[in-house]
């Protein structure tokens, strides 16, 4: 059986374009602003793209394409425009702010084949602050994909930041130049890109994956970057290829402020979300989790102690992690044991959540098939448990994306929230699916690295794609070696994630200075700021706020350096502040004080090697907006 490619590729974009201009042989797409332009060209029955930013190329010259079996998608004659139209929306959205922007200008691209006997389209979206494009491509039957040829030409001279782990997305970040990358290189997007001669910064990455195999990038070692699917897809009737997404912008807080991979996403059933992502049963909040704690194992009575201790902490939840399954005191099974420990938690007002593996593990069945998945479910509903830690995928095939859509259909139906670990990327599913409240697919305190470089880069690479279950704070120097106390609150205010799984020990968290400043930081924000004083690996500065109340989080690198940061992203007012630093005769302790504060004033640092700063803002008037 033969397999062809579909090619897409494109040509020089016209500086300056502010207007859609198509022939047969050319189609330029600006976004609504005319700065984003994407152009697409048919050559020699082939197909090219390129993407500029303010005159600056983004992604050069590059073709795009799939493979399909028994199907022949070659010889292209033309291009032509079928369908556009300008979208201009704004909606609920969590994590990052509370607010999103959908503005972009949708055009839907017919290619033909030279004999008419072929044809299919490529749906783009372009943005202010980026793109996105997929394949849809009409079929009979059962098709299988085999390849996405799409690729993503780097400018020369540009600096990249990834990690190669397409697995579990657990790997360590590299800095490279795009030169030094070399042939077969894999990455795990987002893949982050600083664009030469002060022309900004792009990050590549899919969203709307949906039932399709997910993406990762494999380097040519020629500055691009190929799509690399986990596998085949098989595809019944129509193929709707997820977007495949270039966010760009003249800063870092554009990009982490984009919201493409929500928008091309699909929106939330009304039926099971009738508010959508403010549905009342899905609930962001914190939880303690015994596994770093070092605090005892996940027995029955020990799970106890820790629902006692997130009671008196104001903590949410309690994550009751492996372990748990094989409960029994001889008169009672794992269910009855999970009931009264959900009972006696709601005594402390914190609720269940429980771990459970996707595949079998040690004995016990996984949930890969989908009658035990709803037998566990309706068993987690009907004794009381709110939420489901599932892990071990360590793949994004076909069978475990279409899992990620099951479970979380099944659990939004019983009105459970879900949180998936050992996982890729996250690709939108939280905003089609609100009760999706985080997920791993990063590397978190689980494991060890180097974590001033490694949480100074984060927030510019995967915290691009969504939430991640990174679990910060912990207080056992042998995990957050080389950090101070002061750098790991800080990550706190600057990783989302709206199921914030705490590592610290909860008893010691008890008795800590830092208590009271923990216990207050929001798991979801309204509105967030980077500031001009981050650099990707080197510092990352955050400005978050929720409600009137303004959080700074400052998070150093490996390297020792003073820095002033102006409070002008504070509203007209006065506010009390609270402020944490590091003390610079231990690392383990905390320097705490408070002082009042407007948006005139600014905070000098001296920041040590691995430490940090956080800060909380609190209007005085707060009747004044």
């Amino acid at each position: 059986m033969k397999k062809f490619k579909i090619l897409i590729t494109g040509l020089f974009i016209l500086a300056g374009c502010t207007s859609l201009f198509a022939q047969d042989k050319q189609i330029l797409l600006p976004g609504p602003d005319g700065q984003v332009v994407f152009k697409l060209t048919s050559e020699n029955g082939l197909l090219y793209y390129e993407v500029v930013n303010d005159r600056n190329p983004v992604i050069e010259t590059s073709p795009l394409g799939l493979t399909i079996k028994d199907h022949v998608f070659a010889d292209i004659s033309s291009i032509r425009v079928i369908k556009s139209e300008r979208i201009n929306r704004s909606y609920l959205s969590r994590g990052v702010h509370d607010k999103a922007i959908d503005n972009c200008n949708s055009t839907l691209v017919e290619c033909e084949n030279s004999k008419g006997l072929e044809h299919f389209k490529l749906e783009v979206r372009v943005f202010n602050d980026g793109l996105a494009f997929r394949y849809i491509v009409p079929g009979n039957g059962e098709s299988e994909i085999t390849s996405d040829n799409t690729t993503f030409t780097i400018p020369g001279g540009s600096v990249t930041w990834s990690q190669g782990d397409i697995r579990s997305y657990e790997g360590k970040y590299q800095k490279r130049n795009i030169e030094d990358v070399k042939e077969g290189s894999l990455v795990g997007p987002p893949l982050t890109v600083k664009l030469p001669g002060g022309a900004g910064y792009a990050a590549i990455t899919e969203g709307g994956a949906g039932h399709f195999a997910g993406m990762s990038l494999k380097a040519d070692g020629q500055r691009g970057y190929k799509a690399n699917l986990t596998g085949s897809t098989s595809v019944s009737g129509n193929i709707e290829t997820p977007w495949r997404i270039i966010e760009t912008g003249k800063d870092l807080n554009v990009l982490v402020n984009c919201d493409i991979i929500s928008s091309v996403s699909p929106k939330p059933d009304p039926k099971l979300f009738p508010q959508g992502i403010a549905t009342s049963w899905v609930k962001p909040g914190k939880s303690v989790w015994s596994w770093l704690a070092g605090n005892g194992g996940v027995t029955f009575e020990n799970m106890k102690k820790f629902s006692k201790w997130a009671g008196e902490l104001g903590i949410e939840y309690n994550l009751v992690d492996e372990g748990w399954s094989k409960w029994t005191d001889g008169s009672k099974d794992k269910w009855e044991l999970i009931k009264d420990l959900v009972t006696y938690s709601d005594q402390q007002h914190v609720k269940v959540w429980v771990w459970k593996a996707y595949p079998d593990r040690n004995g016990v069945p996984g949930l890969e098939d989908a009658k035990a998945r709803w037998d566990f479910f309706t068993q987690c509903k009907a004794v009381g448990v709110v939420g489901i830690k599932i892990d071990f995928f360590d793949t994004e095939s076909q069978e475990v994306m279409a899992f990620y859509q099951d479970a979380l259909k099944d659990a939004a139906r019983l009105q459970l929230m879900l949180d998936f670990h050992g996982a890729d990327k996250p690709t939108g599913q939280s905003s089609t699916w609100p009760n999706e409240m985080s997920r791993e697919g990063i590397r978190g305190l689980e494991n060890g690295s180097s974590w001033p470089e490694h949480n100074t880069t984060l927030p510019f690479t995967r915290y691009l794609a969504g939430h991640g279950d990174y679990t910060p704070l912990s207080f056992n120097q042998k995990i957050i070696g080389g950090t101070t106390l002061t750098h790991q609150v800080a990550t706190v205010v600057a990783f989302t994630s709206p199921f914030l799984c705490l590592a610290v020990n909860p008893e010691e968290l008890l008795n800590s200075p830092i208590k009271k400043f923990v216990i207050g930081i929001p798991t979801t924000w309204d509105e967030t700021k980077v500031l001009a004083q981050s650099a990707i690996g080197e510092t990352a500065v955050f400005a978050r706020r929720k409600g009137q109340t303004w959080y700074l989080s400052v998070l150093n690198g490996a390297v020792t350096k003073d820095l002033s940061i102006d409070l002008s992203f504070l509203k007209p007012g006065n506010y009390n502040a609270v402020t944490i630093a590091d003390d610079h005769a231990s690392a383990d302790k905390v320097m705490l004080s408070e002082k009042k504060y407007n948006r005139k004033n600014s905070i000098k640092l001296q920041l040590q090697a691995g430490g940090g700063f956080a800060a909380k803002f609190t209007k005085v008037d707060r009747s004044k907006p």
